[in-house]
């Protein structure tokens, strides 16, 4: 769980500091849309649909970790169903990583004549 802490404030902490950076840059005219171009902001576009792929894929585990917690706190931890989810953590948090991975893998497919012409 800690590593996925550090990666989750990490990736957030880039997405906020880009982000007011990128602000900056464009509202004091050093980088507008004119300047990058379409392959500038389909690059732009990439890198923040990435951070937001990871702060969701981080998150997983520590929402699951706060759960099984709360449920424990408040007496639920002899609860069949809590007593399975708390055994087998890792395999519940690989299970909705491969069911984000199976959704972000469909909408690319779908998507992927669209991805091709905004990246010429």
């Amino acid at each position: 769980m800690r590593s996925s802490t550090i990666i989750l404030i990490s990736a957030l902490v880039l997405l906020i500091v880009s982000a007011i950076v990128g602000n900056y840059l464009e509202s004091s005219g050093i980088l507008t849309k004119e300047k990058l171009g379409q392959r500038g902001i389909a690059a732009v576009m990439l890198i923040y649909s990435g951070l937001f792929c990871i702060i969701a894929f981080a998150i997983v585990p520590i929402a699951f970790r706060f759960f099984i917690g709360g449920q424990t706190k408040i007496g639920n931890a002899g609860q069949p169903v809590i007593h399975w989810l708390r055994e087998h953590e890792s395999t519940v948090v690989y299970a909705v990583w491969a069911f984000f991975a199976t959704g972000l893998l469909t909408a690319v497919i779908l998507l992927r004549d669209k991805i091709s012409e905004f990246l010429r």
